[in-house]
């Protein structure tokens, strides 16, 4: 399991999140739990290890709408 920690909050924590792909690698994550700053994940640490953001898709819940953050952190 890895973890992600953005520089900013999301809108929402991961049960609200349709997609997160780590950028610039345009890795979809899986597993998603936790938020709205630091979110693990299911995915090799060595796949997202250079992520620098994160693009979000929001579910229905709140619009559909996309977002891009920033990373503070990849962890293992």
């Amino acid at each position: 399991m890895s973890t992600i920690t953005l520089v900013q909050a999301a809108e929402s924590k991961a049960d609200h999140i349709h997609l997160m792909t780590a950028q610039p690698m345009n890795v979809n994550l899986s597993g998603l739990t936790g938020g709205a700053i630091q979110f693990d994940c299911n995915n090799p640490f060595a796949s997202i290890q250079g992520a620098t953001s994160v693009l979000i898709t929001y579910d229905a819940t709140r619009g559909g709408r996309h977002e891009t953050l920033s990373v503070s952190s990849v962890l293992p």
